[in-house]
């Protein structure tokens, strides 16, 4: 009866705790979204959003913007624990036209959707105290998110606000990645320093200054994700990874301090809460399984978290009030994953491999010089060092043309070793051999050869040659280990690297 052997479970591809913190984060916005600015906002009747809201955002002082709240500096958070390396290993050039490609082209299509949808008059949703006019100028910036740095704004997509956030963290790595490669704890003490000075003179300056202090009033979360990559990678010692913490923490809160366009209190203990989740996450890591139902709203979170409140508003500005609300929701939600579907198959996926193919650089290989000289060892064999004659065993140089000889047939039985036979005696010497006598030259001394491995019946065997395999590469560190798929945004509509969920909760003074 056959032996049967358990099979060995299956390798993790991915960061497990990232995909289940991109997949609950991105499902936390959606609900966040249809609790408070449609059913709260609207005075809808829900007992169940009641209940579930009593039990969450209420007691955490996230009433205001709902539980999703959690999800923004979360994905922040992998932005600079998963980005950072990938920047660091890509190079400038592969980096920017990767993350060109990922973070813009589900935008353009969000975009155009809305775009689409206000031609038609079914009212996207809008950033309240924010116009929505739509021209060819509006739908260009909102494209390019520039529209979050100009005064006044015009914001066609609610939930894009992270993802400016996000492209500055990619320009400063971009800018500090040659320092970023030799001292690592120099690049986070110039981001520090960098994001200290705009938020203090933020409103020193122009309007659009002041915007863009806004977003860079959030990059303190990122820098703490690198922080928590730098010392558990071992890139700086855990001394200097606590006081760069604090000093990032101490950044985020003083953006509260100072009022850079925070919509309630809240912002402070949702980051606390995303760095303990974060952490647990890490710690947790090694026993996680990978599972495909993570995997799969992973990927498609940046898709769930662009298109979720576009779909969801508009379906129940149609269906209510003549549906009832539970219906309506029964009708929405599955329509707002039928739309991520597309949208990932068809914009998303292939923005993935088109970043992919322009990214990557082929490097030709080295070439491989061929040369007709080359050394045989031959396995030496004992022989009595009496025998006059006999050539010492050695190595044998020749020219074979450039081929190489055919391997030695194993198990070949060899011809029985002849015993050696006695040279026969001299003569004696004359008288006069006698008068001069010359001492025989003594052969060096030889080492002994590797006895030859016994193969019975009076067999043997030389021993295999060793072959020089190649050296296996070390496994790569825990934020690398992931698909390329993984890079992708997980917050602001993905973290586009894992980080960029947002949502449309900020209101600022823009």
């Amino acid at each position: 009866m056959a032996e049967v052997t358990p099979s060995e479970p299956a390798k993790k591809t991915r960061i497990v705790f990232i995909d289940i913190g991109r997949g609950l984060g991105a499902l936390l916005v959606f609900y966040s979204h249809i609790a408070h600015p449609w059913v709260k906002a609207k005075g809808e009747h829900a007992p169940y959003i009641d209940f579930i809201e009593a039990l969450t955002s209420d007691p955490m002082h996230m009433s205001t913007q709902g539980i999703g709240e959690i999800a923004v500096p979360f994905f922040f958070l992998v932005s600079g624990f998963v980005v950072t390396p990938i920047a660091m290993r890509q190079g400038s050039r592969r980096f920017a036209v990767n993350r060109l490609i990922r973070v813009y082209a589900p935008m353009v299509f969000v975009v155009l959707l809305t775009a689409l949808l206000i031609l038609v008059h079914l009212h996207p949703p809008a950033t309240p105290g924010q116009s929505q006019e739509l021209t060819p100028l509006t739908a260009l910036t909102n494209s390019l998110l520039v529209n979050y740095l100009i005064n006044p704004q015009v914001v066609l997509v609610p939930v894009a606000w992270t993802m400016i956030v996000e492209v500055l963290f990619y320009v400063i790595l971009l800018l500090l990645l040659p320092v970023l490669r030799r001292w690592v704890w120099l690049a986070i003490a110039v981001e520090i320093t960098f994001i200290f000075v705009v938020m203090l003179s933020g409103r020193q300056l122009t309007a659009e200054y002041f915007l863009f202090a806004v977003n860079v009033s959030y990059l303190p979360i990122m820098i703490i994700g690198q922080v928590i990559w730098a010392t558990t990678s071992k890139k700086i010692p855990l001394w200097a990874g606590g006081v760069f913490g604090a000093l990032a923490w101490s950044l985020y809160v003083l953006g509260d301090i100072i009022d850079v366009g925070r919509v309630d209190t809240a912002y402070n203990l949702s980051m606390a809460f995303a760095v303990v989740l974060f952490m647990l996450g890490l710690m947790a890591e090694p026993k996680l399984k990978q599972r495909k139902f993570w995997t799969a709203v992973s990927e498609r979170s940046y898709s769930i978290y662009l298109v979720h409140m576009l779909v969801s508003f508009v379906l129940l500005q149609l269906l209510r009030p003549a549906v009832p609300l539970p219906i309506a929701l029964l009708i929405v939600i599955p329509a707002v994953f039928g739309v991520v579907e597309v949208s990932y198959r068809f914009v998303e996926r292939p923005s993935h491999a088109l970043a992919r193919k322009l990214s990557y650089r082929r490097e030709k290989p080295a070439p491989i010089q061929v040369t007709s000289e080359i050394t045989i060892e031959i396995p030496k064999v004992d022989r009595p060092r009496h025998l006059a004659g006999d050539a010492p065993a050695g190595s044998v140089s020749g020219s074979l043309n450039g081929s190489l000889p055919p391997p030695p047939t194993k198990g070949v039985p060899k011809p029985p070793p002849t015993p050696p036979q006695r040279a026969p005696k001299p003569p004696p010497p004359t008288d006069a051999e006698q008068t001069v006598i010359t001492p025989l030259a003594v052969p060096p001394h030889r080492p002994r050869p590797a006895p030859a491995q016994d193969l019975g019946s009076g067999r043997t065997a030389a021993p295999r040659a060793r072959h020089s395999t190649p050296r296996r590469r070390p496994s790569p560190p825990l934020e690398l280990q992931h698909q390329p798929d993984q890079e992708d945004h997980g917050q602001r509509g993905d973290h586009d690297d894992l980080p960029r969920h947002g949502s449309s909760f900020r209101r600022t003074h823009r």
